[in-house]
C-alpha cells in the first residue's frame, strides 16, 4: 500500500527545520550512490525479511545503497538480520530498512533517507555489539552521509525535534490511517495466503478471542475452534499435543497499535449490529451468556512467523464470503505440496 506523505509523518514522523528553505535533493546521488536505473515504487518481497512488520508495503528500487534490483536488496539485507537480533537498539530495523528499503511516497520523486541523528543512535548504540564480534560500523552507513537541518528526513523514534504545530495537528487527525503491513483487502489477502502457505513457517484458520493493544503491538488470542494447517515450517501434524492451546497461544500484529487492519477494525465496527451482531448473539448464549471482551466475528487466515519468542503475523485476511468456500480454498491449501522449511 502506497502512504501520502502525511501517513508518513505518523508513521515514522518526519524531521526539518521549521524554516521555509526547501529541502535538498533526495535519493542516492545524496548519499554518494548512484544508479543509472529510474526510481520506480515495488512491493517490499516476502524474501526480505529484515523488513518485515516496517509498516509499509511498497519500497523504492534503486535503494539508498545503490542496489538496482529487489533481489539484490534482499541478499544483502539478509547479512543484517542478526545485529536486529540483538536489540542493540530499538531503532536498528528502522534505520536499516530505510536504506535498503525506503519507503515509497508517491507524491516525492525519489526516496527519503535517514536522518544523521537516526544514524548515530544507532550506531552508538550497536558498534559496542559489533566490535565484540570483530565487524567496524561500515563505510556506507557513515552517519556524515545522512541529511540535516534543512531536509526531509526520518527521525529517531521520539525525536521531536523540528516538527511543526501543522505537523502534530496532521498526525492527530490521521491516526490510524496507515494499513498495517500484515493487512490487506480480502480478494488481495486470498491470494497473499496463496501465494506465500508454503514459504510461511507457521498458518491458521482462527476465530478471535480477544484483541488487545499491548506495548504498541496488537495480540490476537485465537479461540479453540481455531485450527493449525502449517506449524515450525511443516504441516500440522508438527504440532500434536497442542491441542487447546491454541485458545491460549497468542499471535501479534507488529505495530498495531499505531495502523489500521480493514478485516479487524472492520469487525470491531459492525459486531454490534446486522448478521454478525446476530452471530455474536447466538455464540455467547451458547456461551451461557457471557459475553467475551474483544470477541471478532468471523473467520481469519493468518501467516506468521517466529521472532523472539512470539508469532508475529505477516499476512491476515478476514474471509468474507460463505464457510463453504472456505472449507475449499483451506482444502486447496493442504493439497499443495510444501517443503519442509
Amino acid at each position: 500500500m502506497f502512504v501520502s506523505v502525511l501517513s508518513f509523518i505518523l508513521l515514522f514522523g518526519v524531521c526539518h527545520a521549521s524554516d521555509t528553505a526547501a529541502p535538498a535533493q533526495l535519493g542516492p546521488p545524496s548519499l554518494g550512490f548512484s544508479s543509472s536505473v529510474r526510481s520506480v515504487c515495488k512491493p517490499i518481497p516476502s524474501t526480505l525479511s529484515l523488513c518485515h512488520g516496517i509498516g509499509y508495503r511498497h519500497m523504492r528500487i534503486p535503494n539508498l545503497l545503490g542496489h538496482d534490483t529487489l533481489r539484490e536488496a534482499q541478499q544483502q539485507s539478509a547479512a543484517w538480520l542478526p545485529l536486529v537480533s540483538k536489540l542493540c537498539h530499538r531503532d536498528t530495523k528502522k534505520f536499516l530498512c530505510s536504506l535498503f528499503a525506503p519507503v515509497c511516497l508517491p507524491e516525492l520523486s525519489g526516496p527519503v533517507s535517514p536522518c544523521g541523528s537516526l544514524c548515530e543512535v544507532v550506531r552508538d548504540g550497536c558498534v559496542p555489539v559489533m566490535s565484540a564480534f570483530g565487524f567496524p560500523w561500515p563505510e556506507m552507513f557513515n552517519c556524515t552521509r545522512f541529511p540535516r537541518g534543512t531536509q526531509l528526513c526520518i527521525p529517531a523514534t521520539g525525536e521531536q525535534e523540528g516538527r511543526t504545530p501543522e505537523e502534530v495537528r496532521h498526525e492527530e487527525a490521521l491516526k490510524g490511517s496507515v494499513i498495517c503491513e500484515a493487512c490487506s483487502l480480502a480478494a488481495e489477502g486470498e491470494s497473499d495466503i496463496q501465494e506465500n502457505f508454503c514459504h510461511s513457517p507457521y498458518a491458521f484458520k482462527m476465530r478471535l478471542g480477544s484483541v488487545s493493544v499491548v506495548g504498541g503491538d496488537r495480540q490476537l488470542v485465537p479461540t479453540a475452534r481455531s485450527r493449525i494447517l502449517r506449524w515450525a515450517g511443516g504441516g500440522a501434524q508438527r504440532a500434536e499435543g497442542i491441542g487447546g492451546a491454541m485458545a491460549h497461544s497468542a499471535l501479534w500484529l507488529q505495530e498495531g497499535g499505531t495502523c489500521t487492519c480493514p478485516g479487524l477494525d472492520s469487525a470491531e465496527t459492525n459486531k454490534d449490529r446486522g448478521l454478525e451482531g446476530e452471530q455474536m448473539d447466538i455464540r455467547q448464549a451458547k456461551d451461557g451468556g457471557k459475553a467475551v471482551k474483544g470477541v471478532q466475528s468471523g473467520w481469519y487466515l493468518a501467516l506468521a512467523q517466529a521472532e523472539e519468542g512470539r508469532l508475529l503475523l505477516t499476512r491476515l485476511v478476514r474471509w468474507t464470503r460463505a464457510d463453504r468456500e472456505l472449507k475449499k480454498f483451506i482444502r486447496a491449501l493442504l493439497k499443495q505440496s510444501c517443503p519442509a522449511l
